[in-house]
């Protein structure tokens, strides 16, 4: 039945009653709810939505939250059933290309089909502190710009192109035309006029509050989709908690936004340009964090699958995070850098801990401004562009340890496609990583910019790299010189295979350092350093007084091999050193522990020989 006036879970009369569960079904039946938004309006701390099977065609804006102990939890009946979508079905009428099959013209929808809402298809994608209301037509140039409109046919996205030529070229494909005026869509070859589905984005947001900073909000088991969001800034997720706290989000298949497809944040610190923010919700700042997200499938969102800004003590466990920045996003289309499988800002305390993270066409996982005593741990990096783990602006505390970051390829010059990435940012540790096979150096420190974080500017100090394998990387561990921007750098007791040349990260000019080892090494050794301009393992202990204790093999002595689609990976060694443990790491990637003397890597049970291991395992779920 529906409640009346006294509601269950509340506390009538000094009495707490009873949570509720509302049931949730489309087709509606005694006692149900045909949408869930008006379970929602419903609900009270305690109660339980639970959503029966079917396509849901709303944007969930909850009014309150829950309470510590009573969260307010919506609940797929059965897991991967419930789909949630931001599009409506779109009955265009379709006027066939002459000579051409299946190529297709028809106006741009009428501002009308989408309400309240502006019209997505006449909006310009805008990743940055642009104005957000710039058309996307008129234009013209070589590549016409993305709008912020979707169209999907039979369940599967078609993809927006930016020349019409590639739209004749490729089916599944679509533009607007450079007036403005038209569609030309390319429909697949199963498209079937009597009985395909086409559909079409209508809304910015999936599942977000109403009133921004709600607490204790459980979501599990939903299919998320298709959603014209903008990109950040403000961060507008499909799924976003809106300043929120404590939620719990589990289960859950995040995919098609058109840009964030998750965001577990603040939204953004000009709080008047937030969108659907009431006045007294201003204050809202800075008041997120602490949320749990586990076992989700986040999957081609156009630009980042989980984004947050001011999001301390989140915690991200145990996700598979792929094939995000699906429209290939760069700065040819964005002035401000949001591409990534998992972003966050001000994450000081937060958690990253045993996801899957690839195939993203961006950086795997990024921290932005603010990350202390946060911690990125036993994750698979794996195909990612750009850098694997990248570590920007901040000081203070971020262990990054016991992951496997695998076959980063270049994104643009300047991410040529490292393992880990730091720029101006100090404090990082990173300790017990597997990092192989990227295309270009395994680690990577330097200042960038004179920023200032802390009251300071900015500092490449007190970084700290040792007990890692380095594999077959496109070059070593570079960091500055020592200097007053660049403190207290170590860099020692490594593994590394292959053949590794060093260098010195940073601005000084080659003469100073080639004059600096020319007074360390001989003619020979010299000689050698000019032409190729790095330092060979046997002389860059001599110049830098780094990896003086580390261990340097060949191939035929270690060898790695990875199955991403499983996961898992095969090592190969004869081997391996012992090394000393770091204070504050106190198991692997597995779950041993660390002893005395531990191996380099995040493996502790490595024998001599081959060694097999499933990439994917189970995560305490009371995280």
């Amino acid at each position: 039945m529906k409640k009346g006036l006294f509601l269950a879970g509340c506390i009538f009369a000094g009495v707490s009653l009873p949570a509720a569960t509302l049931t949730v079904d489309r087709n509606g039946g005694s006692g149900m709810y045909r949408t869930i938004g008006e379970a929602a309006a419903k609900a009270v701390p305690g109660d339980v939505i639970q959503v029966r099977p079917g396509v849901y065609r709303e944007h969930v804006a909850p009014e309150r939250g829950g309470e510590p102990g009573r969260p307010i939890t919506y609940r797929a009946a059965e897991r991967g059933t419930v789909f949630l979508r931001g599009s409506e079905e779109w009955k265009p009428v379709l006027t066939p290309v002459p000579g051409e099959k299946n190529l297709f013209t028809t106006p741009v929808p009428e501002d009308a089909f989408f309400g309240d809402f502006p019209n997505p298809f006449r909006r310009k994608l805008n990743a940055g502190g642009r104005d957000k209301k710039e058309p996307a037509r008129p234009a013209s140039g070589a590549l016409l710009p993305y709008s912020l409109g979707q169209i999907f046919c039979d369940g599967g996205e078609l993809r927006q192109s930016q020349t019409p030529e590639e739209v004749r070229r490729v089916p599944g494909s679509w533009i607007i035309t450079p007036d403005g005026g038209n569609l030309l869509l390319h429909l697949p070859p199963e498209y079937d006029p009597e009985r395909s589905l086409l559909e079409i984005t209508v809304r910015d947001r999936v599942f977000a509050p109403a009133r921004r900073g709600l607490g204790y909000i459980h979501i599990e088991g939903f299919v998320f989709e298709h959603c014209a969001n903008q990109a950040p800034f403000p961060q507008l997720g499909m799924v976003s908690t809106r300043s929120g706290h404590d939620w719990v989000i589990r289960d859950n298949v995040i995919r098609h936004a058109r840009t964030v497809g998750l965001d577990v944040g603040s939204e953004y610190w000009r709080t008047d340009l937030i969108p659907k923010t009431t006045p007294e919700d201003r204050k809202q700042l800075r008041k997120g964090g602490r949320h749990l997200v586990t076992g989700n499938l986040v999957v081609d969102n156009g630009l980042c699958g989980i984004a947050g800004w001011s999001c301390r003590g989140v915690k991200i466990i145990g996700n598979t995070v792929e094939r995000n920045n699906n429209l290939s996003l760069t700065t040819s289309e964005c002035d401000w850098e949001e591409w990534a499988g998992i972003k966050l800002h001000e994450a000081d305390a937060a958690l990253v801990e045993g996801n899957l993270v690839r195939f993203n066409g961006a950086h795997g996982i990024w921290f932005d401004n603010g990350y202390d005593k946060a911690r990125i741990t036993r994750n698979v990096v794996f195909g990612n562009i750009g850098s694997g783990i990248f570590i920007e602006l901040g000081a203070g505390c971020v262990m990054i340890d016991n992951n496997i970051v695998a076959n980063t390829t270049p994104f643009t010059g300047y991410y040529p496609g490292r393992g880990i990435y730091v720029h101006d940012a100090s404090g990082v540790k990173i300790c017990h990583n597997l990092v192989f096979d990227n295309a270009a150096e395994a680690v990577f420190m330097h200042n960038v910019t004179d920023r200032k974080t802390r009251g300071k500017t900015v500092e490449t100090s007190d970084e700290l790299v040792v007990n890692n394998i380095f594999c077959n990387n496109g070059g070593g561990v570079s960091l500055p010189v020592p200097g007053d921007r660049s403190e207290n750098c170590v860099s020692d007791r490594n593994l590394f295979v292959g053949d590794v040349g060093f260098r010195y990260s940073g601005s000084t000019p080659w003469e100073k350092i080639s004059g600096d080892a020319a007074k360390l090494l001989t003619a020979e050794e010299m000689n050698r350093v000019r032409v190729t301009k790095r330092f060979t393992p046997e002389v860059w202990p001599k110049v830098s007084g780094r990896e003086k204790n580390s261990v340097f093999l060949t191939g035929r002595e270690f060898g790695v091999r990875i199955k991403p689609f499983e996961p898992s990976l095969y090592l190969t060694i004869g081997k391996l050193p012992a090394f000393e443990p770091v204070p504050g790491i106190d198991r692997d990637f597995v779950g041993l522990s660390y002893g005395a003397r531990v191996f380099p890597g995040p493996f502790q049970d490595l024998k001599p020989g081959a060694t097999a291991y499933r990439l994917l395992f189970p995560v305490p779920s009371d995280k």
